[in-house]
């Protein structure tokens, strides 16, 4: 009978353990990329409220034709004695470089993310600079084919 108890008292242990700590885990919203259409050379701010020690990688969006950006800063990292402060937003800022569709991905989520927690970002889209030239061009009438 003390068997019994041990082992009841034990699982109700570790029930509680993991309940207390699924409950207690901080939410971590998706990243967000802002702002949602840009054009070549123009900056993309990515945030997420959740720190990454790697920088989030350039993916494709889907079967859309994927663009490019370079990293101009990444966020700071102090750290500090205890705990970290609880509402404390990382931000990575990027260059766009090629026109396409692009999302950052923070990598794999852990399993202490909550359910529903991707760690891609909403998809960008760049697009291409207009060209001073061309509309002086098409002004002028050169460009323009006709017979």
């Amino acid at each position: 009978m003390k068997k019994i108890f041990a082992i009841l008292l034990s699982v109700l242990f570790l029930g509680s353990v993991f309940g207390v700590a699924s409950t207690m885990a901080g939410e971590c919203p998706n990243p967000t990329a802002s702002p949602e259409t840009v054009k070549v050379g123009d900056l993309i701010t990515v945030t997420s409220d959740c720190y990454s020690s790697a920088d989030p990688s350039i993916i494709a969006d889907g079967n859309k034709p994927k663009g490019d950006a370079e990293l101009v800063s990444r966020p700071a990292t102090s750290f500090s004695k205890g705990l970290e402060p609880v509402d404390e937003t990382y931000t990575w800022v990027y260059r766009a470089t090629a026109p396409g569709t692009i999302k950052f991905d923070f990598g794999p989520p852990s399993s202490a993310e909550p359910n529903g927690y991707t760690a891609v970002s909403n998809p960008v889209t760049i697009t291409s600079n207009s060209l001073p030239m061309l509309n002086f061009m098409k002004i002028l009438g050169f460009g323009n084919e006709s017979a």
